[in-house]
């Protein structure tokens, strides 16, 4: 009977662990059915509509400002630099003296030819009376016809030379630069001043690329800004585009033509940074720039909503960047919505979860 009694208690005590081990199980099943549920979380995005624009890709470029007509200002023959009646920065009017040359040696040769032709006027009178009176001969008459002909040039050179042997003002304006002093000798056509002519105005010159001068035309707006000036901005327009590469630097020299505003002025030399609005536009996506990930260059990839709502990774061209925007050319065709803030974190297949402009996105 005691034994009896043993048996029934260890049939008890295995049909208790049994119980045990398979309610441990049934718990352990539980839990990792809920971790693996918990493991697919949805990620919070935000997200941005697609807009379509036609607009060009602004043009940055460095140039300095310039008067529109500067000339260098020289003597047409060489002599000894007499006096400059101007300073730098001096402005002048049309037709005003600005500087002479030495003119003993220049009114000597003046003097000179006058009296050689002078003499072969009298020759050709001469030489004329005795051809009417049968005593020349008509060879005498021609060469005395031809020495005076020399002559006469001879005279006109020597005061031609003697008239640009004195600078004056082609036109209103200011002196820009001195490049000599008196008493200096002055070779034919050295600069001897640099003017600036004032009824032509200002420009800038820059040079742009090639990829970027092909995308202008005469006319087109540009904003313009000077570290002198740091609070202004001034309106310009392009005025002159060249026709040729400059051989030393591969650029095309562009003017833009631009006006002092109140309170400012100018100075030959001043650095200008420019931004020019071409009026070559061409059709474009416009999305926010954060929503770009991995780009590289001119190619891109960005997240979009599938209707499992799911993040669906597109490739994409980016033309430009256009402020706080990307400017695309090709990969969002039927996309209206994008993806912005989260979308670095997200990978393609990935669930998706919108939340609200104000509420904060989760890593």
């Amino acid at each position: 009977m005691k034994k009896q009694n043993q048996n029934l208690e260890s049939i008890k005590a295995a049909t208790l662990l049994l119980l045990a081990a398979g309610l441990f199980l049934a718990l352990a099943g539980c839990n990792t059915s809920e971790a693996n549920s918990n493991s697919v979380e949805s990620v919070a995005v935000r997200t941005a509509k697609v807009e379509k624009a036609t607009i060009a890709q602004h043009i940055r470029a460095t140039g300095m400002l310039a008067g529109k007509v500067e000339s260098k200002l020289s003597f047409k023959i060489n002599g000894i630099l007499d006096r400059i009646y101007v300073s730098e920065g001096q402005s002048v009017r049309q037709g005003q003296l600005l500087a002479t040359l030495n003119l003993a040696e220049i009114n000597a040769q003046v003097h000179q030819a006058q009296n050689a032709f002078d003499k072969t006027e009298r020759d050709l009178k001469r030489a004329q009376n005795l051809y009417r009176d049968s005593v020349a001969t008509l060879e005498q008459f021609q060469d005395a016809t031809t020495g005076y002909e020399v002559a006469k040039s001879a005279l006109e050179i020597a005061k031609f030379n003697q008239q640009y042997a004195s600078i004056y003002a082609p036109a209103n304006g200011k002196i820009l630069k001195r490049f000599a002093e008196a008493n200096e000798l002055i070779s034919s056509g050295a600069p001897v001043l640099l003017m600036r002519s004032a009824q032509d105005g200002w420009v800038v010159k820059a040079g742009l690329a090639d990829r970027d001068v092909v995308r202008i035309a005469i006319g087109d707006t540009a904003r313009l800004t000077f570290d002198a000036y740091p609070n202004h901005s001034f309106s310009a327009a392009v005025s002159e585009i060249s026709g040729t590469a400059s051989p030393m630097t591969g650029t095309y020299e562009v003017e833009l033509r631009v006006e002092p505003a109140e309170g400012t002025t100018f100075l030959s030399g001043m650095i200008a940074k420019a931004e020019i609005s071409p009026s070559k536009k061409s059709p474009v996506w416009l999305v926010p720039i954060e929503s770009l990930v991995e780009a590289d260059g001119l190619r891109g990839s960005v997240y979009t909503i599938s209707p499992s709502n799911a993040a669906k990774k597109v490739g994409v061209s980016v033309a430009f960047i256009y402020g706080n925007q990307a400017a695309l050319n090709a990969g969002l065709d039927g996309i209206d919505e994008v993806v912005t803030d989260g979308a670095a974190y997200l990978n393609d297949g990935d669930t998706i979860k919108i939340v609200p402009e104000h509420t904060k996105t989760e890593k």
